[in-house]
């Protein structure tokens, strides 16, 4: 789309639209982009408006149709076109937002549609019906909220500022040293700036992205929502390497630095990624404290170190019997481990547990944590 707006051309056209649905694709929330193409042309072309003729504007305009009409025809291809142009009178919805108030009579499996008796319901949606219907449910999943945790506190709901925060403590320090670098050289090295609109061009997904998760406070589980704004970030960060082309030794040096200090941060806790967090809270030892709690967390546990705790009890045979409750929907059996589930009064012996378990709203098993004699190791 950048590369579009600077040098429209129906080569880039197509690359632009080809791009777009694979995007769309790859995560659902990039529906925003339908609309924030077209505004970022606007915007692109507003302080030249009165240079541009007519067929100019009609020109684009035509290009930037077929770019949206390619992203959706990508959209539709990658699902077979099924259930594609369906009527919009025709589906069954289970949120507010497409089905209309609930009387809690309907079925959640779908039987309410708020454009049943109007003329929109006559309407053919240029989608496929799945990716349509995961909106849907994805709506219905806000609506009908959660619990959430955050530093401790259990809410019905969530927090407008959950992802900003889990952001602070997730992103390595060094990563946010260079975003705090690109504001300063942006704001104080002239050299190293780019023209507002191509900033734009990179500021605005991230802003979008994050104001539409921020915004739907019914739950705060997954930090993963926030991830497409990460390409953004770093190609916008990047330009603190400059520093080497322009001969700037210290800021270079500074770079180097924390950008090891990232990369080596982030290492460290290999394989155990989806645990880390970084030195503000503590590292990975103290991230419980902070996200987590929530049966379906994948921003610290997801019982996927159930392997590792397999292969430890084959260097410790007499770990038993053993006493687990880890975080997942199936069977630890299926690793070939034998145990029970841990005791609801504190008892001597072997338990291995979820740190989420550990911080269940439910709190069954605080007692490992306070018991005295007790050694709880992370």
């Amino acid at each position: 789309c950048w590369r579009w707006l600077k040098s429209p051309s129906w080569r880039r056209v197509l690359a632009a639209g080809l791009v777009l649905g694979l995007t769309e694709l790859t995560k659902t929330s990039w529906v925003v982009l339908f609309a924030l193409w077209p505004l970022l042309w606007l915007m692109w072309r507003w302080p030249n408006r009165r240079e541009l003729s007519r067929g100019t504007w009609l020109r684009e305009s035509r290009q930037l149709a077929v770019i949206l009409l390619l992203g959706l025809y990508i959209i539709n291809l990658g699902y077979g076109f099924e259930g594609s142009f369906q009527r919009l009178g025709d589906y069954g919805f289970v949120s507010e937002t497409l089905g209309g108030p609930s009387d809690n009579s309907a079925s959640w499996l779908g039987a309410r549609n708020r454009f049943q008796d109007a003329w929109l319901a006559k309407i053919p949606v240029p989608l496929p019906k799945n990716y349509v219907m995961g909106i849907d449910l994805q709506r219905w999943d806000f609506e009908r909220k959660m619990w959430s945790y955050l530093r401790g506190e259990w809410r019905m709901g969530g927090w407008w500022y959950y992802y900003l925060y889990a952001l602070a403590i997730k992103v390595p320090l060094g990563t946010w040293i260079l975003v705090l670098l690109a504001i300063g050289v942006g704001l104080f090295g002239r050299e190293y700036a780019a023209s507002w609109r191509d900033e734009l061009v990179l500021l605005a997904p991230i802003a979008v992205i994050l104001t539409l998760v921020s915004s739907q406070t019914g739950f705060n589980h997954h930090i993963r929502y926030v991830l497409p704004i990460f390409p953004f970030a770093f190609i916008w960060m990047s330009k603190v390497a400059r520093a080497f082309e322009f001969g700037h030794r210290k800021l270079g040096a500074v770079v180097i630095l924390v950008l090891a200090w990232s990369v080596g941060s982030s290492l460290w806790v290999y394989p155990h990624s989806l645990s880390y967090f970084n030195e503000l809270v503590g590292g990975p030892k103290n991230g419980h404290a902070h996200l987590g709690g929530v049966a379906v967390d994948s921003n610290i546990d997801w019982g996927q170190d159930l392997l590792y705790l397999k292969r430890w009890l084959e260097d410790h045979p007499e770990a038993k019997p053993l006493h687990l409750a880890f975080n997942s929907s199936y069977d630890a059996g299926i690793a070939g481990i034998e145990y029970t589930l841990p005791p609801i009064e504190p008892q001597p012996g072997w338990h291995a547990l979820s740190v989420n378990k550990i911080r269940s709203r439910s709190r069954e098993y605080e007692y490992l944590e306070t018991t005295p004699g007790s050694v709880l190791a992370r």
